[in-house]
């Protein structure tokens, strides 16, 4: 028995996209544990989990969700509850991206839900339950076409983890590297372009104070890729972002802090504001061309964590 659904919408990587995407059932599949249906139950579980972070039910978070997005389930859900204000997880009309069997490691698939706004997620099967890793990751609103055709498939023939930590890998490079002498490109308007822009700038910005931002990789967590026509790939994946403020010579307190009052006060409480080193979680979707270059066609920011010594 086969089962097709065909579905069009817009998609996106390192940028913003148009998808035609058609997931396939095959009677293998349907045995297993990745199902349409499964699919379906998973992402209405999103309604739940945006349920309990306004609630401030980090118990019920912690069900619902595997790395990366698991630290957000910590410091930053108890957070809301002192007025960090998270994303919102209420969206609807999904279209399904379903790898076949055989790929390594947990069982996973993408989503990408049209409203209220396009954006990414990824589910993953572990403990026995289906769980949020990533998401949501806005698509921009210009980017370009991408199409996912026929049966979705994981990339590489044995492990598409490698492909994918790669990519996480030049993209660090990428946001590291503010003269691009290592020959990493993206094309002019990508949200990764103007984020590296942002870290460039953000020394002179927020003059007298001294400010830091490193760009890490997420250590054990796994990135997905999928297979587009003509040897490309769409790859879904995280980095870290660390941002130290401190105040400048002869002061004892920040002149110009980079995050809101609010957000500073939710993590960290009130008090003189003297080094705040604030972590934050990057999600991105990025299409891979068969020659190398990159598009970011999503990416979101999360605060996970924030000190204030």
């Amino acid at each position: 028995m086969l089962i097709t659904g065909i579905v069009l919408g817009p998609l996106a990587a390192c940028g913003g996209l148009s998808a035609e995407t058609t997931a396939r059932e095959t009677p293998s599949r349907a045995a297993g544990i990745l199902t349409l249906a499964t699919a379906e139950r998973a992402f209405d579980s999103l309604q739940t989990l945006d349920a309990a972070w306004r609630d401030s039910d980090c118990a019920e978070v912690a069900e619902l969700v595997a790395a990366p997005i698991a630290e957000l389930g910590g410091d930053a859900c108890e957070a809301t509850a002192l007025g960090h204000e998270m994303s919102r997880f209420d969206y609807t009309e999904p279209e399904f991206y379903l790898p076949t069997r055989g790929s390594t490691g947990d069982p996973w698939f993408a989503a990408l839900a049209r409203m209220p706004d396009p954006a990414y997620f990824v589910f993953t099967h572990e403990k026995g339950g289906w769980r949020l890793a990533l998401g949501p990751v806005p698509v921009p609103k210009a980017a370009p076409e991408v199409h996912v055709t026929d049966a979705v498939v994981p990339t590489g023939d044995d492990n598409p983890q490698i492909t994918a930590s790669l990519v996480s890998q030049r993209c660090l490079t990428y946001l590291t590297d503010p003269t691009g002498v290592n020959g990493i490109r993206v094309p002019d308007g990508d949200p990764l372009r103007g984020l590296r822009d942002e870290i460039a700038r953000s020394a002179a910005k927020y003059r007298p104070d001294k400010i830091t931002v490193d760009v890490r990789l997420l250590a054990g967590t796994p990135s997905h890729a999928l297979a587009l026509p003509d040897g490309a790939s769409l790859v879904f994946h995280a980095l870290r972002l660390v941002t130290t403020q401190a105040p400048g010579p002869g002061r004892d307190e920040l002149a110009k802090p980079v995050y809101a009052d609010q957000e500073i006060r939710a993590f960290a409480g009130h008090g003189w504001l003297g080094e705040v080193t604030a972590e934050e979680l990057l999600f991105l979707a990025t299409k891979v061309d068969a020659d190398g270059r990159m598009t970011t066609v999503g990416m979101g920011r999360q605060l996970a964590s924030m000190t204030n010594v």
